[in-house]
């Protein structure tokens, strides 16, 4: 029989008593609104609990936690300002999300921080994915010459702790999404030490669904890219934004290295021929969170065996990048299956103008001279080089953007009548024949919104603020 619902005692038709029937073992009892006990039958034995003290206890609780992380934080600023070596640890998940080569360098030379970077396994896109994840992530940042922790074992699946054998001072988030973490990687459980977060990419979109996640708002520091960032972060977030500071994007902190020399990741040529990358999203009409009424790309679908049918048509003139949302790969694994999804990726390196790439965005971004794509996070660090962006906005697209991103879109070039006849035009017009209408406009946007803040990079605004917060300075 069902029994579970709320129950009410009256007295002249007005409720005294609620009675809040979880199960047939287990019943809430209130007094008006006021919380008075529960029932809890356990086998032969009733446990009785009374809800206004567990809940006073719970609220003296909490406080007490958050008196002692206060206090805990004050101790590692005291030690840093007697001349004791702090340890900070950047967590970093998947490829892609690693932006902080210039902050750790200057973390590094600065003798005061022992930097770590800790890979930390990802429970959201499955057991091979993870995998998957932490091996490409460490591959990339070891050939960048660092030291990264693998979170996991790969061969015997044992997790590394890493409040116990770092037990860092300081830890630096890249995600907010709490789905990305296992318990004792999230931020709940660093409470007591200093913390920052870094977006890993450009938001772009309705920023309620990027800024509000309990992670930001617990963070000491909130590092954000521009001004609009900002006022959206004091807009929507509970704590009005009190730990945003406004940095840049430390992504784009190599526009300003005058010392850095672009590598040539293109796969080699008969010709010279023109550049354009594709990088569809992952996001579809059956995945996940992103199906409701924040946005949805589907644009893969509808393009992944036209590009192709694309590059063969180009293959004289243009030679062109596959470089999809690294999560693509185990949406499609779901959905094709592996074989099916291997197969396609494979197709992508086997034509004499094409290869499916996903190392160092910089170096590709910088020697192309194009893209086509729906990935959001792009949208923003691609302009920033200055080349023009045809997005394909599909039928069934929901892109409902922020403030930035509404300005950002409007450089792009879109779908006029049909995509893929725009698709065409795009590349034969703009790309070939260089008749770029929008580059006037770009040009503005990308010098307002993409150059240095303070007449510092990121890296070097995010460097200067943590040192004025561990020396005391408000």
């Amino acid at each position: 029989m069902e029994v579970s619902g709320k129950y009410y005692i009256k007295l002249f038709g007005i409720r005294l008593c609620k009675i809040k029937v979880i199960n047939a073992d287990y019943f809430e009892f209130y007094l008006f609104f006021l919380p008075l006990f529960t029932i809890r039958k356990n086998g032969r034995r009733i446990n009785i609990n009374l809800l206004i003290v567990q809940k006073f206890y719970d609220s003296v609780k909490k406080n007490y936690k958050k008196i002692r992380a206060k206090q805990a934080k004050k101790q590692i600023i005291k030690r840093f300002q007697n001349g004791e070596k702090l340890k900070i640890c950047f967590i970093v998940e998947r490829p892609g999300t690693w932006c902080f080569d210039y902050l750790y360098k200057l973390l590094n030379e600065d003798g005061r921080f022992e930097v770590y970077i800790f890979i930390m396994p990802d429970p959201a896109y499955g057991y091979y994915a993870t995998h998957d994840y932490i091996d490409a992530v460490y591959q990339e940042l070891e050939a960048k010459g660092y030291s990264p922790i693998r979170g996991i074992d790969l061969e015997t699946d044992n997790f590394f702790d890493l409040a116990k054998d770092i037990n860092p001072d300081m830890v630096y988030f890249t995600d907010f999404g709490r789905w990305h973490y296992y318990p004792q990687y999230y931020i709940t459980n660093f409470l007591d030490k200093i913390t920052f977060l870094t977006d890993y990419g450009f938001s772009v979109m309705n920023d309620k669904f990027v800024c509000t996640f309990e992670l930001n708002q617990l963070v000491d520091r909130y590092y954000r890219a521009t001004d609009f960032h900002k006022t959206f972060a004091e807009q929507l977030m509970k704590n009005k934004g009190a730990n945003v500071v406004v940095t840049g994007s430390p992504k784009l902190d190599v526009l300003f290295d005058k010392n850095y020399t672009y590598q040539d990741v293109w796969k080699p040529q008969n010709k010279p021929k023109k550049r354009i990358i594709w990088a569809p999203h992952h996001s579809n009409a059956d995945n996940g969170y992103q199906n409701t009424d924040q946005w949805m790309m589907n644009g893969f679908m509808e393009l992944c065996d036209f590009m192709l049918e694309v590059a063969e048509r180009f293959k004289d003139e243009v030679q062109f990048v596959f470089r999809p949302h690294p999560i693509l790969k185990s949406y499609l694994q779901k959905k094709w299956g592996d074989r099916m999804q291997q197969q396609y990726y494979d197709k992508w390196d086997k034509l004499e103008n094409t290869q499916y790439y996903t190392g160092n965005f910089c170096d590709l971004f910088a020697t192309s001279d194009a893209m086509i794509m729906d990935c959001l996070s792009f949208m923003a660090e691609y302009t920033a080089f200055d080349k023009p962006i045809f997005f394909t906005k599909t039928k069934n697209c929901r892109t409902p953007f922020n403030d930035f991103g509404a300005e950002l879109y409007k450089n792009f070039y879109k779908p006029q009548t049909n995509l893929k006849e725009d698709i065409i035009k795009f590349i034969q017009e703009v790309v070939i024949n260089g008749k770029d209408d929008k580059a006037a406009q770009r040009h503005l946007f990308v010098k307002q919104y993409f150059g240095k803040i303070n007449g510092h990079t990121a890296s070097e605004n995010i460097y200067n603020d943590i040192i004025k917060l561990l020396e005391g300075e408000k």
